[in-house]
């Protein structure tokens, strides 16, 4: 075997910042605790907006989905404590879950830097980011395999 290559350099800074930003979940679902499988439709939109503006003030979305379900949107951590420990809205039954997809985000790092980190090192150092799975892309050219990004 020859002489292992010099990967390029990726030309972007891998600048880690000194504040840690406290991240929360952002989007929640309402579902109403019903023997019946009663659901938000047949609930008055007035009504649902008179309680969690009583709860807790103003908050960027709310928003019914077709199956009934409230799906709202909160700005503040404070918010999203209060909304997990919510057990009654105007009197109604509900559960508030964290929505399962809305809160997560894939990406791509190019990053030369982090071709020779190991995966579980990038994943500690990045999870007071967000960061919950790290991998590896690669790509199989000529036999040889080429690890593209992180």
């Amino acid at each position: 075997m020859g002489k292992s290559k010099k990967l390029p350099f990726s030309g972007r800074q891998c600048v880690q910042e000194a504040s840690a930003v406290n991240y929360f979940d952002r989007f929640f679902i309402f579902n109403r605790k019903s023997s019946t499988n009663e659901t938000f439709h047949s609930v008055s939109p007035f009504l649902v907006e008179k309680a969690i503006s009583g709860y807790l003030g103003g908050i960027p979305s709310v928003r019914k989905l077709r199956s009934g379900d409230l799906l709202m949107e909160v700005s503040s951590q404070k918010h999203a404590q209060i909304i997990i420990k919510l057990n009654n809205l105007a009197a109604i039954p509900v559960t508030a879950t964290p929505h399962a997809s809305f809160n997560f985000s894939k990406g791509i790092v190019p990053c030369g830097e982090l071709l020779n980190t190991s995966i579980v090192e990038i994943a500690e150092k990045l999870k007071s980011q967000g960061v919950t799975h790290v991998r590896l892309i690669s790509m199989r050219k000529g036999g040889n395999s080429l690890i593209l990004s992180i």
